[in-house]
């Protein structure tokens, strides 16, 4: 058996995979945002109670987390200091000399997350092409160490000049620095980004310093508290780009986790693409998808097109650069837990303020008086009293409409209902705008895709963001409220090497970036062999592992590059020149294969297959589906007696014309007026297009 868990801002979400008979259980506990672990502990146990599994029969866990991100968005990080060559310590904060908002003359850059006075300077320097300029002075570096110790740093981001071209010098000051001061974590810039662009690179550095010694101690937590509970299965750790590592891998560069928590929910959407049915309009069975992940909190956005999700290198956190590789996802503040408010002005807002886990939303009588999206849902009729967690717990609709008429309606003069629909008018309209960000901003087409809703709250709203988009197609999983949690069965072990080669294609030659890529993959193999161990069901060591290449080229003279697939063997660099315009010309609009192309990077991943999830068949459908119940749900302003059903009562087969409401443990989906939903063989809801 294996276990996925997703910690949210509002419920850990736990699927259990059992391997032998492929079957699926799941589960949702409340999170327990003072220490993360303590809920995933609570969890695990009563999952593998409910599946009357034995704790030694877990094979596996794989975690997605949050603790990165919250320690970078809260300023919740450790005490860190940087070492850096002399000259050049106001890096991180010049940055690019940009204006974060080009029209605003007020905008402030973010502020780093090391204080200038802890940004000390060592005299040394190395060359673009590796040798050594000026060597390392190591008496001025005895006398950085006393001060660290004085100012009883708890993190040491080492970002030297150039050490991606040469390392010599890093590795001597953090040689220094773990035997000078053991208990301090050390991070060095060219193991974590081993590539040109100091202020990226250091920023990096300084980012995984930062967060470092928060996410031991969390692994340490947890994997301590497993241990207690007779748990000892490996603990992976799910990675910004969509793969996995070892928990003690993740301690070492936390930084690749910092979208740990979003990213299983897009590594499902791919695997939804592959899985869909051939016949329901997608040439190959494999659809263009966007993933809407709406949880308590916080609203995913991710793209899957051609059965792939494009991968982003230059990202930024909290206004602060990471040049690590991550699924492009596109996150704004807006979930079930947002707050709706009004402004100066008075007009209606909601977001980005959640009321989270605790005090949560007014409904949930613990304490929330403010109103939020849920409080909105559960007054129109789309969520039920007992339609969260099968009934486990019950919503105060009350409390809910007590909160959206005093804060809300009695200022604007309008009904409950009214004002509980204009609030979800509101987020909608920020979760489409997110969605054309990643779509209409980039050149693609939002009707060119299905939209697949999931999250606790995503499948509530998915109706309306396809109609508003203009998109036909809309499919909610199996599981929708723990989709991230399914999709963190559904990945493998991966490493990414990555490595600066600036060079013009005509000075250089498919043998030498043979070499290059040669080194890379033997770098990525052996770290992956490292975290294979302890996985029975996966076939381990170098045999077991797939590479990918990926080639970054630009024009001559362009700064940022376009990253370029290229099939191992004998490299041809007309075909990579080729496919590059090609790449420039979809994404720009033009290319000009008369000018210079200059390779820029060489980029290797590397994945060893874990016997990920595949989605099992549905049951058949009985001849007839019975409505489980009937209330009264409000769609545009009127009220309309709609039939409840339960989704584990709807096999492949059958089909349904809204309205209705389709209720399960994790979540719960609304079909509109007209609307047809159709549950294909695999037991994923397949929604026609709204007219509105």
């Amino acid at each position: 058996m294996r276990i996925g868990i997703d910690t949210g801002g509002t419920f850990t979400d736990l699927v259990a995979f059992d391997l032998t008979q492929g079957s699926l259980a799941f589960h949702k506990v409340s999170s327990t945002p003072d220490d993360p672990s303590r809920g995933i502990i609570e969890g695990v146990v009563a999952l593998l109670e409910r599946a009357g599994a034995d704790p030694e029969a877990l094979e596996l866990l794989v975690h997605g987390t949050t603790v990165a991100t919250n320690a970078v968005l809260q300023r919740a990080g450790a005490r860190v200091a940087m070492i850096t060559t002399a000259g050049f310590r106001d890096v991180l904060h010049i940055q690019r000399q940009d204006r974060p908002r080009m029209y605003d003359l007020r905008a402030r850059r973010a502020k780093p997350l090391v204080a200038r006075e802890l940004r000390l300077e060592v005299a040394e320097r190395i060359r673009f092409d590796g040798t050594v300029a000026q060597p390392l002075d190591v008496a001025q570096l005895d006398a950085l160490v006393e001060v660290l110790r004085q100012r009883e740093v708890q993190a040491v981001a080492v970002g030297l000049l150039h050490s991606y071209a040469n390392p010599e010098h890093e590795l001597l000051v953090g040689r220094v620095l773990n035997e000078r001061l053991p208990d301090v974590a050390v991070c060095l810039s060219h193991e974590l980004a081993g590539e040109a662009g100091e202020y990226e690179r250091f920023s990096t550095c300084v980012m995984n310093a930062y967060v470092q010694p928060v996410i031991q101690r969390y692994l340490e937590r947890l994997e301590s508290g497993l241990r207690e509970r007779r748990i000892g299965a490996p603990l992976f750790v799910m990675k910004s780009s969509g793969g996995v590592m070892s928990a003690e891998s993740a301690g070492r560069r936390s930084v690749e986790t910092v979208m740990s928590g979003p990213a299983g929910g897009i590594v499902a959407g791919a695997a939804l693409a592959k899985a869909a049915d051939a016949d329901a309009g997608a040439e190959a069975g494999q659809p263009n998808l966007i993933t809407a992940d709406m949880g308590g909190t916080s609203f995913d956005v991710g793209v899957v097109e051609g059965g792939s999700v494009p991968l982003a290198r230059d990202t930024e956190m909290g206004g602060l650069a990471i040049s690590v590789p991550m699924l492009d996802i596109h996150s704004i503040g807006a979930g079930g837990g947002s707050i709706g408010w009004l402004d100066a002005g008075g007009a209606l807002r909601v977001g980005p303020r959640s009321a989270g886990a605790v005090p949560g939303p007014a409904c949930y009588g613990r304490g929330g008086e403010l109103p939020t999206v849920t409080d909105a849902n559960l007054v129109l009729g789309r969520l039920g009293e007992s339609s969260l967690l099968d009934g486990g717990m019950t919503l105060d609709v009350e409390a809910a409409r007590r909160a959206i008429h005093d804060h809300l309606a009695r200022q604007l003069d309008t009904s409950v209902e009214q004002t509980a629909e204009g609030m979800v008018r509101v987020v909608n309209a920020a979760m489409t705008a997110a969605i054309r960000t990643l779509t209409v901003e980039r050149g693609l087409d939002p009707r060119e895709f299905w939209l697949c809703p999931f999250g606790g709250a995503g499948p509530l709203h998915g109706a309306e963001l396809a109609a508003e988009l203009g998109i036909g197609q809309t499919v909610v999983p199996v599981a929708p409220g723990v989709n991230s949690a399914v999709g963190l069965l559904m990945t493998n072990l991966r490493e990414d090497r990555i490595s600066t080669f600036v060079r013009r294609i005509s000075d250089t030659s498919g043998e030498e970036l043979e070499r290059l890529f040669g080194s890379l993959e033997e770098e990525a193999a052996e770290r992956l062999s490292r975290s294979v161990n302890g996985v029975a069901s996966s076939p381990a060591g170098a045999s077991g592992v797939r590479l990918g290449r990926t080639l970054g080229q630009r024009y001559l003279g362009q700064r940022y590059e376009l990253p370029v697939e290229v099939a191992a063997g004998s490299l041809d660099l007309t075909a990579a020149v080729a496919s590059f315009h090609g790449e420039h010309a979809r994404m720009y609009g033009y290319a000009r294969e008369e000018h210079p192309v200059e390779v820029s990077s060489a980029w290797v991943s590397a994945e060893v297959d874990l016997q990920p999830l595949r989605l099992p068949e549905a049951a058949p459908a009985a001849v007839e589906v019975p409505a489980a119940a009937s209330r009264q749900v409000y769609f545009d302003g009127n009220a309309v007696a709609t039939p409840i059903f339960r989704r584990d009562a709807l096999g492949s087969g059958a089909s349904l014309v809204g309205p209705a409401i389709v209720e399960q443990l994790d979540s719960t989906t609304v079909l509109w007026p007209g609307q047809r939903l159709d549950v294909d063989r695999h037991g994923q809801l397949m929604i026609g297009r709204l007219e509105r």
